[in-house]
């Protein structure tokens, strides 16, 4: 997870018991860095080598692509738990 953005829409206390509305936006790229292509794990696969150039050399400038993701949910509960 690249980034993460959380906010609390709503709260509602009654007693004992809670409701909270809860946002999630998340984002990730797919793509690879330095740290990856270093690992060496990954830099046995010519693949991952090829990606990482392909994906930095001008002449292509293939840039990851990026993922996000937007929930909200509901959660609810004792004060007690």
């Amino acid at each position: 997870m690249w980034a993460a953005h959380i906010t609390l829409e709503s709260l509602k206390v009654s007693g004992e018991n809670y409701l909270a509305k809860v946002h999630y936006r998340m984002q990730d790229h797919f793509g690879l860095d330095d740290d990856d292509v270093l690992n060496p794990v990954y830099r046995e696969f010519r693949i991952f080598r090829l990606w990482f150039a392909l994906q930095r050399w001008k002449k292509y400038g293939y840039r990851p692509f990026i993922t996000e993701i937007n929930t909200t949910v509901e959660i609810s509960g004792r004060r007690d738990e």
